[in-house]
């Protein structure tokens, strides 16, 4: 999971525990990472771990644009279970008994905020904390173009109300790069290729990259920063090779094309400038070159149309 997910994850828990709900979180992910520092990270629950979910009246979902890829937790829950689904995919349908999907949302990190706030659930500054990584980690430091006057309005609440210590926080994201890490910076560095003059920039994290430094998956998904940092770009793609016949891809838009719409067409989805998605079954080095003239296909017709002007 990114910030994201793992910080309105633990937000919602530090809250509903705080107002006297009994609650676990489970996670698809063996540990938190880089966000261990956040308060109840070591009590996450791996999937793996869970055989049934009973005695849980209500499952909340966070982060998670299909109800597809909730099946592993759907499918634990007791009979009866009410399901809440609190999202900000532009692309999510509203699975669940409620849906609360806020696509103009910066982060699921604001919608779970928000909910607590209208259900009247005061938060501490565990809840702060995780919900200040959500946010600043979704915007990328306020760096993306889905960072609101919203999202600044409640980072500056949860800053106040909590006396939160932006600059150890920041420090445990952003500051705490390992050898390992900075040694696959340099090797997904080295494969970067660019096309349509530099408009569309592509980088590879392969088995064998993560295999020599000793990284993991929530490693290789970050590298998606190295081909978006490339000057001059509009789009850039990641492909992170899990197997022989299978590839994750993401795509990163600076606003002037789509990429649900690309991410669509190979079974994925996400946001209108922030998408991926997971091809199985076929050589990797295939669905990269379809994927590649997919992408160069979309951007050449969307510039077209708009000569070069942001969507919106």
């Amino acid at each position: 999971m990114d910030g994201d997910a793992l910080g309105s994850l633990l937000a919602l828990r530090a809250a509903l525990i705080a107002s006297g709900r009994e609650c676990i979180a489970v996670t698809q992910d063996s540990d938190a990472g880089k966000y261990g520092f956040l308060e109840g990270a070591d009590s996450l629950r791996p999937i793996q771990q869970v055989e049934t979910l009973e005695g849980y009246d209500t499952c909340v979902m966070v982060d998670c644009g299909a109800e597809s890829r909730a099946r592993g937790i759907l499918r634990r829950l007791a009979p009866g279970t009410r399901v809440l689904n609190l999202d900000h995919h532009i692309d999510n349908p509203g699975f669940g008994d409620v849906a609360v999907v806020l696509p103009h949302a910066s982060s699921s990190g604001e919608v779970v905020f928000h909910t607590l706030k209208q259900a009247g659930i005061p938060l501490n500054k565990a809840a702060a904390e995780a919900l200040f990584v959500a946010i600043v980690t979704d915007t990328g430091r306020f760096m993306f173009s889905n960072s609101t006057p919203d999202s600044y309005r409640i980072i500056a609440q949860l800053v106040e109300d909590f006396a939160l210590d932006v600059s150890t926080l920041t420090g445990h994201i952003y500051r705490s790069k390992s050898i390992k890490r900075l040694r696959l910076e340099a090797m997904v560095a080295g494969t970067l290729a660019v096309h349509m003059d530099g408009k569309l920039a592509v980088a590879t994290v392969t088995r064998e990259m993560l295999e020599a430094t000793g990284c993991n998956e929530a490693d290789a998904a970050e590298m998606v920063t190295i081909p978006k940092s490339l000057r001059g770009t509009m789009v850039c793609i990641l492909f992170r090779e899990s197997a022989p016949d299978d590839l994750k891809v993401s795509w990163r838009s600076e606003g002037q094309i789509a990429v649900n719409e690309i991410a669509a067409l190979f079974n994925g989805g996400g946001h209108l400038r922030a998408s991926g998605a997971n091809v199985r079954g076929r050589p990797v080095h295939d669905v990269q070159r379809e994927i590649v003239a997919a992408t160069v296909k979309a951007l050449t017709a969307t510039l077209k149309q708009t000569g070069g002007a942001i969507i919106v």
